[in-house]
């Protein structure tokens, strides 16, 4: 009987937690790794971000290319008509494959081959309700990239607008441990 309440309690704590990253599914339904032993780069955009991030987003992943990141996109959907996200999410997934084919093309301007897990590192997640947005204080329709940088097992290391905390994220990406090296 005993076992049976605290086995009951247990399962209510459970229910009662917050989802957590590792839940999180991109828009080919595969599971986010956040906080399994690699960097991650998290990117809160919209549509009226696409371009900073096209200009900018390629290179700062190839200047933390050591610590192999996890990139994480969130396109806010919130500004889009219900009938469209649909459509919405069918044009993020070609994106994702526009944007590994531009970080193809960098490492290979560089005169690097692409790395192996290239593919494997690249999420983009469809918000429709917009919640991680609003938790990171972004209203509907804001106007630039947000970033956030996560530590190995999820922690954050350092968050601010893309552009103009570049830097910053960049050295809290260069100074979180690599999978490796918590491993000895």
């Amino acid at each position: 009987m005993k076992k049976t309440a605290l086995l009951t309690c247990l399962l209510g704590l459970l229910g009662a937690l917050p989802a957590s990253a590792a839940e999180l599914k991109d828009v080919f339904g595969k599971a986010v790794p956040i906080g399994q032993g690699r960097p991650t780069l998290v990117l809160y955009a919209n549509k009226g971000t696409r371009e900073e991030l096209r200009q900018k987003a390629s290179q700062f992943i190839y200047d933390v290319r050591d610590k192999k990141p996890i990139v994480v996109i969130h396109v806010d959907l919130r500004d889009v008509p219900g009938l469209f996200k649909g459509m919405a999410r069918g044009e993020i997934r070609k994106s994702r494959d526009e944007s590994l084919d531009a970080m193809k093309d960098l490492y290979r301007q560089k005169g690097e081959a692409p790395p192996p897990e290239l593919e494997s590192s690249l999420y983009l997640v469809a918000d429709s309700k917009g919640e991680p947005h609003e938790a990171m204080g972004l209203e509907k329709g804001f106007d630039h990239v947000f970033a956030q940088v996560l530590g190995t097992s999820g922690q954050e290391l350092a968050r601010g607008a893309f552009s103009s905390a570049a830097r910053q994220l960049s050295q809290a990406m260069t100074a979180a441990p690599t999978f490796a090296s918590r491993q000895r």
